[in-house]
């Protein structure tokens, strides 16, 4: 018999392994970063996460997503999310899918959300669909949704490298400290407000050090930023997801940003190649940046395409 259920009565090791046994070879989940991102985050939607069981084996899991946090960072409230959809192979072309899809949207409508984005969200595993699984992204057209851009995860060997050469003044550079955040939190909320300011904000509330970023300054004044992370980052950070797949060390570089007044003068890919030092001279073997439509940008610095992924977005009909 199937029933489907609140993925809350689902174990989370039976959601790793049906991950695994489908998609683990190119994204191999752990339970530590489904914890992270779905078990204990607060923006998932109860109504709209569930599981499809059959014979007692889980079968199908959805996971929907609205902005439910009462931080003040200019998140959309009427956006939703599919954070992922995943049916077992032999399970699929028999209408759970569609039933799954329609229950997880039907109650981010409820939730009052006009848009739903797949992947995305705060928190998210996917900037889209990866672009390999034209299937997927043929179904999901067909429940009307909409293409928008190709996003591009990069990837780049820096072991046994020598370090990146910038052309500025390298006292322009240099990793936060704990006394910087505040300062960090400023400029973003000016600047970049929204995710970006969300994600820093989060990294403070859980005793962040500052070391995951290199700051750019001009005159002592933060005039920009970059994150970086490695295995000792205190979150598992979207660029270190699939590190697993790695043999060596796998570090992140993303998101980054500069103050819109002064660009140019190739601070924003010094801002990169200084971040990448800091990785390199932390024993990092691999270096990925995540979720880019700047693939030439980054191309320069040696980095190359390693996964794609198709976004994809419904406006509810109202």
């Amino acid at each position: 018999m199937t029933v489907v259920v609140p993925l809350s009565e689902v174990h989370v090791t039976d959601i790793v392994r049906l991950w695994n046994e489908e998609i683990g070879d190119r994204f191999p989940m752990s339970i530590s970063l489904w914890n992270q991102n779905t078990t204990n985050e607060p923006n998932v939607l109860q109504e709209g996460s569930l599981a499809v069981v059959e014979g007692g084996k889980l079968r199908g899991i959805i996971i929907g997503k609205r902005y439910m946090e009462e931080l003040d960072v200019r998140m959309p409230e009427k956006v939703g999310w599919i954070q992922c959809m995943l049916v077992e192979k032999s399970f699929r072309n028999e209408g759970i899918g569609s039933e799954l899809l329609k229950k997880g949207e039907q109650a981010l409508i409820n939730a009052g959300v006009d848009e739903i984005r797949l992947g995305r969200d705060p928190w998210h595993y996917f900037p889209g669909i990866p672009l390999e699984d034209k299937s997927t992204i043929s179904w999901f057209e067909k429940q009307g949704y909409i293409t928008g851009g190709v996003e591009t995860d990069l990837i780049k060997d820096v072991s046994g490298r020598g370090l990146y050469r910038l052309m500025n003044p390298s006292e322009h550079y240099r990793l936060l400290t704990k006394k910087d955040i505040p300062l960090l939190l400023q400029f973003l909320e000016r600047v970049f407000p929204g995710r970006w300011h969300y994600e820093a904000l989060h990294y403070e509330m859980i005793g962040g050090t500052g070391r995951e970023f290199m700051g750019f300054f001009v005159d002592s004044e933060l005039k920009g930023f970059c994150r970086l992370n490695d295995p000792q980052s205190p979150l598992i950070a979207q660029n270190v997801y699939w590190s697993a797949l790695c043999d060596g060390e796998m570090g992140g570089i993303g998101p980054l940003g500069i103050d819109r007044e002064i660009r140019g003068n190739h601070f924003g890919i010094d801002l990169v190649k200084a971040a990448a030092n800091e990785l390199i001279g932390r024993g990092m073997t691999d270096i990925v940046i995540d979720w880019t439509q700047l693939v030439s940008f980054y191309e320069k610095l040696g980095f190359k395409p390693w996964k794609q992924y198709q976004s994809m977005t419904k406006i509810v009909e109202v």
